[in-house]
């Protein structure tokens, strides 16, 4: 039988979609496989996680409260037979790929499959705007990171963040479809994002109540099981035992033979320990979603994933620059990373507010204007990224940080 217009067409868009996602996946492993290689061999922070690794398979325990990087590397390990550096590679590369998959599946229906492939890439790679880099030789400190390449966890995180993020606006946005199989899959996902790294927990927890408070969701969502089983129950038990293990237990600082390590508030101190000028450099961080929500203040506030993201970032932000850790984590900055992957969501979900609406955004000289200068803000953003990635693999390890 012969095909329909109708079947073709879809046919056509089928194929377009595979080769889009090809399209990323060779993207990708060309471009971040020799820096992700360099780092896992060299990179400090993978030194040690690899480390732990070896140590995990060796004692057959596990000795970290995340240890989902951990145990993939040595799954691939075994699986491929190769060694943890090459393991490494792999999944953090795989992960990348991960992410640059949800942004185009969730920016493709915002505009067309080019712009979103291109768009989704951009994403990746995006940082501050690091003008005082002129001024103080700094590319990370003082600033809010939206792209790091050093932290083998971070890299995995973010994929696991973003499913997160929109399991949540999903149960939210719809309470009818809270079934038992959307349930399952949130708090999967909430499982996984935790045993990865802790930090998308810890903001997002409160940034969700903060939410459906906001929506005047909240008394509703409470009186469903859906949303104790599924969100609050991992989130809470993850959380806790976590910080049994860490700061009750102290098996992290045991582990390494240092002196125990508390959460403590001293506001700003790990990022000035670092760099000056952190007023600046925290506007820098947030230029293009700030140009967003200041060029469009009342639809910015009327889009339900515009909000929630800005809510993330306000809780990562607090996190960020108001908690600290005594002893010999004090300047880790291990609290950064809850800001990192807040603002790395307002700067996904202004790009899809902006492509969403381009035509009505656009149906003005002003509103072109408006438009057009946000977007520039975005590539400002992403040229500056490029840079960094060019200073990450071409030089020693963090010596523009």
């Amino acid at each position: 039988m012969f095909k329909t217009a109708e079947s073709s067409t879809t046919d056509l868009k089928h194929y377009a979609i595979v080769g889009a996602y090809a399209t990323l996946l060779l993207s990708v492993i060309a471009f971040f496989t020799p820096l992700i290689s360099k780092l896992s061999a060299t990179g400090a922070d993978y030194i040690p996680h690899l480390k732990w690794a070896s140590d995990i398979e060796q004692q057959g325990a596990l000795i970290l409260p995340h240890p989902l990087y951990h145990l993939l590397v040595i799954g691939v390990r075994h699986l491929l037979s190769i060694g943890f550096v090459d393991a490494s590679t792999i999944v953090v590369v795989l992960s990348i790929f991960a992410l640059a998959v949800l942004n185009f599946r969730i920016l493709k229906s915002c505009c067309s499959l080019k712009t979103a492939l291109l768009l989704s890439f951009c994403l990746l790679v995006v940082t501050p705007i690091q003008l005082l880099y002129f001024t103080d030789q700094h590319l990370y400190f003082g600033y809010i990171g939206i792209t790091l390449y050093h932290s083998p966890t971070m890299l995995l995180l973010k994929p696991l963040s973003v499913i997160v993020f929109c399991c949540a606006l999903k149960a939210a946005d719809d309470p009818s479809q809270n079934t038992l199989k959307s349930g399952l899959l949130f708090a999967i996902a909430l499982f996984l994002c935790g045993i990865s790294k802790p930090s998308f927990l810890m903001v997002v927890l409160p940034a969700f109540v903060m939410f459906l408070l906001v929506i005047q969701q909240l008394k509703p969502m409470l009186k469903r099981p859906f949303i104790y089983c599924a969100f609050f129950l991992p989130i809470f038990s993850l959380l806790s035992l976590q910080f049994i293990q860490t700061y009750l237990q102290q098996n992290l600082s045991q582990g390494t033979g240092h002196e125990e390590s508390h959460i403590v508030i001293m506001p700003f101190e790990t990022m000035s320990h670092y760099s000056g000028f952190l007023i600046a450099k925290f506007f820098l961080s947030i230029a293009f979603p700030l140009a967003v929500f200041c060029c469009y203040p009342k639809a910015s506030v009327k889009d339900k994933p515009m909000v929630f993201s800005l809510l993330c970032l306000l809780v990562g932000v607090i996190l960020t620059y108001v908690f600290a850790e005594s002893g010999y984590r004090m300047y880790s900055g291990n609290f950064w990373w809850s800001g990192q992957i807040g603002l790395y969501l307002i700067f996904l979900f202004s790009l899809m507010f902006l492509l969403r609406n381009r035509l009505v955004l656009i149906g003005t000289m002003s509103g072109k204007i408006k438009f057009y200068l946000c977007m520039l803000m975005f590539f400002f953003h992403t040229v500056f990224g490029l840079f960094f990635f060019k200073q990450e693999l071409l030089m020693p390890y963090g010596q523009y940080w």
